[in-house]
């Protein structure tokens, strides 16, 4: 088995700098270069379990999630491990699948195998699971929900600020009918979104009772029923607050044969992908979702590296794609 040392020798440098290289650490980059070129031409691993041992860490970061099926966390997901192979590390997933109750047992399953830092997406304030994980004593970071606890990093989007940003938009340019298709208001990030649209209208005079909100459930079954109870009550601009719903409507919109632009004006919240194929291209706010995974990334091993350091709330922007499919 190739040593560490012969890595350091077929290189040219020291010991410590390969160490240092493999734990993640910034080295002039000719040096990094050097190393990376011994590592391939020898092809050395790394003995990870007896590194392990000797630090006192598993080299293994627990992944806490929702649902794994939704484009938002299969992103996320993949951008995360993609930045921790860097650091040759691994990930531990595990998903609550929508029911906050098994929240204790999949939190149990992660903690008993002394992951060095936990990431949780969409953990609500008010689910008992969190007085436990304010005590931990390892990194926490929160995706999607400011937590308010001195161990615990958030890193969230200006959901609120871009909604209203577009609804705005909506209105000023003439539309007298909005219709909106909400999430259930059960979760802080539906909140948000909901909350920006009524800022939107409010702020602007527009009349209350023009503005229609359709609750759905983040399913395509109820962002398609969403749109058909709207468009039958004569409404034609919508904004849809999450991508599964809106991909719903967009299916009662093409097969009712109404042109989005011409008929329909239409925005939503989205991934890459859909709006850009559609024509006319859709309006729509685009999370930056690999730019959260790679934060979330950087931030754990700031904090393994400096325990002392507290946590902090990060705030990443949307952005709004403004495209032709709102008639101007």
């Amino acid at each position: 088995m190739v040593t560490i040392q012969e890595v350091a020798a077929r290189a040219g440098v020291s010991v410590g700098s390969v160490s240092r290289y493999l734990n993640g650490h910034q080295l002039k980059e000719q040096n990094m270069k050097k190393i990376k070129k011994a590592i391939d031409d020898l092809d050395y691993r790394e003995n990870l379990f007896a590194k392990g041992l000797k630090s006192n860490q598993t080299l293994s970061i627990g992944v806490l999630m929702n649902n794994m099926q939704s484009v938002f966390s299969s992103t996320l997901i993949g951008q995360i491990e993609e930045e921790m192979d860097y650091h040759n590390y691994g990930i531990l997933l595990n998903s609550y699948r929508n029911r906050p109750e098994m929240l204790e047992q999949k939190f149990d399953f992660l903690v008993d195998r002394h992951v060095d830092g936990l990431i949780a997406f969409e953990i609500e304030n008010d689910w008992p699971v969190l007085a436990r994980m304010e005590n931990l004593e390892i990194p926490v970071i929160s995706i999607n929900t400011k937590l308010a606890y001195p161990n615990v990093d958030s890193i969230v989007v200006n959901n609120r600020e871009s909604t209203k940003k577009i609804v705005k938009r909506i209105i000023q340019a003439g539309h007298q009918q909005i219709g909106i298709i909400s999430a259930p208001q059960t979760a802080s990030v539906a909140k948000d979104r909901l909350a920006g649209a009524l800022e939107a209208v409010e702020e602007e005079g527009f009349p209350l009772e023009n503005a229609e909100i359709y609750y759905g459930d983040y399913s395509q079954k109820t962002g398609y029923e969403g749109m058909r109870a709207l468009i039958k009550r004569g409404i034609r601009t919508f904004f849809v607050t999450n991508y599964n719903m809106s991909l719903g409507a967009l299916q009662y919109i093409f097969e009712s044969g109404l042109k989005i632009g011409e008929d329909i004006s239409f925005a939503s919240y989205d991934y890459p992908g859909v709006s850009d194929i559609v024509y006319p291209q859709l309006t729509v706010v685009r999370q930056p979702v690999n730019q959260m995974g790679i934060m979330a990334v950087e931030r754990m091993f700031e904090r393994i590296r400096n325990p002392q350091l507290t946590g902090e709330t990060f705030v990443l922007p949307n952005e709004i794609l403004w495209r032709d499919s709102i008639k101007e």
